[in-house]
Formats: structure tokens, C-alpha cells, sequence
């Protein structure tokens, strides 16, 4: 995570509004995919979220685990969407450290180089002479 942290550290602003826009993507796809009755709750199965226990009508309800519950409630498709988005937490860091660079370049394209910053102080410093 430090990358991310970094990535946060040099683009500010941008960096923290690309990945709650990915992050609110992959919501909104997960409860898409949740309410159209995609079959989610495999994926969660495969990375030990759930098991097939847990998914049984006749199992025992004190012996399910707090997310069998969530996802088999009724409000189980915001459930399983939410899930699914902490899943795929290793899918959307690479997306937003590869992203927010090129979404700083578009809504920042003329950021002035080390030089040009130079240049302007001693123009500053110059002009202050005078």
C-alpha cells in the first residue's frame, strides 16, 4: 500500500478522487451484476469469504459466519456487492496507480517542469531588486 500512499502523496486531490471513482464503479458493477442474479457468491467461495455450508437453507443459523448472514438476508445484494468490492481491492490499486497519472495530465496539461519553476522565482527575486 505504500505505492498507493505515495501515488496520494504527489497527486493529491486527483489520486484520492480516481480511486473512490473506481471504487464506486466497481460498487455500482458488483450490485448490478448482485441484483441481475450473477452468481457472486462463488467468486466469495474462492477467496474463503464464504462456504458451501454457509450458503445451505438448512444450515444452521448460530453457526453461520457474519457474512453468510449479510449475503443471505435481505439486503443481500448490496451484500454481496459490497463483498465483492473488497474482493477485487487487488484489481482496483493497480487501476488507480495506473490511472491517475494520465487523469492528472488531462486536467493538468500544462504543469510547469522544475525549470520552469526555477525560472519564474528568479524573475520574482529580480523583479523584487528593482
Amino acid at each position: 500500500m505504500s505505492k498507493l500512499q505515495e501515488l496520494f502523496k504527489k497527486y493529491g486531490k486527483i489520486g484520492i478522487g480516481v480511486h473512490l471513482s473506481i471504487y464506486a464503479a466497481t460498487l455500482a458493477g458488483c450490485y448490478f451484476a448482485a441484483q441481475n442474479k450473477f452468481k457472486l457468491e462463488h467468486y466469495l467461495i474462492d477467496y474463503g469469504l464464504l462456504t458451501e455450508k454457509d450458503l445451505k437453507a438448512d444450515a444452521n443459523p448460530e453457526e453461520r459466519s457474519w457474512i453468510a448472514k449479510a449475503v443471505t438476508s435481505g439486503g443481500s445484494s448490496f451484500a454481496i456487492a459490497f463483498l465483492c468490492t473488497k474482493a477485487l481491492l487487488p484489481v482496483r490499486v493497480p487501476l488507480t496507480l495506473g490511472l491517475t497519472p494520465v487523469v492528472a495530465r488531462i486536467l493538468h496539461p500544462r504543469v510547469a517542469t522544475q525549470a520552469q519553476q526555477e525560472a519564474v522565482q528568479q524573475i520574482k527575486q529580480a523583479s523584487k531588486k528593482l
